[in-house]
């Protein structure tokens, strides 16, 4: 994987990014699928494990409440291979772990203390830590072994040692206390689910409140804007993926924007921003977002209001239209697309695909009719992370890490804005810990998989990845190096895919796509 965070380039962008900055009014629905991380791997391209795929026969899932030990020791050792910690010095000079150093650091105690031939040698970083480090290594050994009995059905066990993690846990503390406190809160709930249902009460598949994300409602306005202020991960995904659709719509005047999930319309504000400003005039700009069921349909609504004054604001012909689609997408679907053979159409998906993964024949189908469209490109923002396997201590682990990644970004970007912090702890990344680890099933809708996943499942319609290299990565990147904690970002390239992230953990990835016109068998 190519690391180009502190990459400089002479060229000029194409337009100016300020948008993404003074837009704090648009609520942002986006973030509701944003947050989750990734491990490194090997230069280049990520490694995609076995496990990591689709589809799984999720009725066999339900049937056997899978744990299988050696998938959950192997998965942790995975994590731990090579045993990458290298704490920062802090003002001071002593050592500074951030929060996925120290759940590695639990990580390798217990490997070691169940296979020492395992080779992790970590014994001279657990030396000399402070009262406070070593009470957060306690706890994520505690939450790790509390994982482990849950998923092997030892409840009262695993409820002695969620009582132990209490000691330490806290919802106001480090950034490793919080993360504890909001899973030891979902492991209760959890064995919770599970008692009952095997007293014949409801399941784990039902014991899931909605995803708040579902319900299409945004955060409140002040933290939603702290937020996007604080950490750019979101905007400068969006500022790539608009460049992207830029570079690939150069001299045309008839646009049609198919958008899969519109969210609050900020990227598309950005984009007629973009067109405004190019020397071509533009004949029309159309979008038409697609709505998944009737609480989303709404709130697209309220969306299309804003595009349409913004359109007319700075004088832009403009037309947006919405698309039900709460069936499997099918032929009458692109009849009422109303695509013209004048327009030159692209597809943009925002964290809309991974939301199907769940129901597949629906994600097939709609990749069906993403192709009959044969758009110019289709650009993707997903998350890159892997939280579909079925083995619960498989996601447990990879959870784990993904909350530590985010967890400690808004300790680090957030820290003067305390309240702004813990809404979006307590609101939205304890909802997606709640759903990936206490839900089964169609209910289970955080399914998040890694950019090679992706790669396998577009190459069967006949999709081939085109490089994001370019102005929309330059863009990226300016907006990334404008925090002053940049250092702290990952802007990288795997494969022809921008990976935007935290420390050593890709985040996000936006990936840009054309259709051949033969599916390769």
């Amino acid at each position: 994987m190519e690391n180009i965070n502190h990459h400089h380039s002479s060229a000029s962008p194409a337009f100016t990014p300020s948008l993404f900055f003074d837009e704090g009014s648009f609520p942002d629905f986006a973030i509701m699928a944003e947050l989750d991380s990734h491990s490194g791997s090997e230069e280049g391209e990520y490694e995609e494990e076995e496990d990591e795929k689709l589809n799984y026969d999720d009725n066999q899932t339900q049937q056997k409440q899978i744990f299988d030990p050696g998938a959950w020791f192997d998965t942790l050792k995975t994590r731990l291979s090579p045993c990458k910690i290298d704490p920062e010095s802090g003002a001071d000079g002593t050592r500074e772990f951030w929060t996925n150093e120290i759940i590695k650091l639990a990580g390798a105690r217990i490997l070691q203390s169940r296979s020492p031939a395992q080779g992790i040698d970590v014994p001279h970083l657990l030396t000399g830590l402070t009262q406070e480090e070593s009470n957060n290594v306690e706890l994520m050994e505690y939450l790790l072994e509390c994982a482990e009995n849950v998923g092997k059905g030892k409840f009262d066990l695993a409820l002695q040692v969620l009582d132990l993690c209490d000691r330490f846990a806290s919802q106001t503390g480090s950034p490793v206390q919080r993360v504890g406190y909001y899973f030891c809160n979902a492991l209760r709930q959890r064995i919770e689910a599970q008692k009952t249902s095997r007293g014949g009460g409801e399941s784990v598949d039902d014991h899931r409140k909605p995803l708040v994300s579902d319900a299409a409602v945004t955060l409140p306005d002040k933290s939603v804007m702290e937020y996007r202020n604080s950490v750019p991960f979101y905007s400068a995904s969006q500022l790539a993926a608009v460049q992207i659709l830029m570079e690939n719509l150069d001299g045309e005047k008839r646009i049609h924007v198919v958008e899969l999930r519109i969210c609050s319309g900020v990227m598309m504000i950005a984009l007629m921003q973009a067109l405004s400003s190019s020397p071509n005039s533009i004949e029309m700009l159309r979008i038409t977002a697609l709505a998944h069921d009737a609480t989303e349909e709404r709130f697209i609504h309220g969306s299309g209001q804003r595009l349409v004054g913004f359109a007319r604001g700075i004088g832009l012909p403009f037309s947006f239209n919405v698309v039900r689609i709460w069936e499997p997408p099918s032929a009458a679907h692109k009849d009422k697309l109303g695509l013209e053979p004048r327009e030159a159409t692209v597809v943009l998906s925002q964290y809309a695909l991974s939301r199907m993964v769940a129901k597949p024949n629906r994600l097939e189908a709609m990749m069906k009719l993403i192709r009959s469209i044969r758009p110019r490109v289709m650009v993707v923002i997903e998350l890159e992370a892997n939280h579909n396997a079925p083995d619960f201590g498989h996601r447990f682990v990879e959870t784990l890490f993904t909350a530590g990644a985010y967890f400690d970004c808004l300790a680090t970007c957030m820290e003067e804005k305390e309240e702004a912090r813990t809404v979006m702890e307590s609101w939205y990344l304890n909802d997606r810990i709640r759903n990936i680890l206490v839900a089964e099933g169609e209910k289970r809708v955080v399914r998040d998989v890694k950019i090679g996943v992706w790669r396998k499942y577009f190459a069967r319609f006949g999709m081939l990845e085109i490089s994001v290299r370019g102005l929309g990565l330059q863009h990226a990147n300016l907006m990334i190096r404008s925090s002053p904690f940049a250092g702290s970002y990952l802007v990288a390239l795997d494969r022809k895919s921008l990976m935007i992230g935290w420390k050593d953990m890709p985040l996000l990835s936006v990936s840009a796509w054309k259709f051949m016109k033969a599916i390769p068998h």
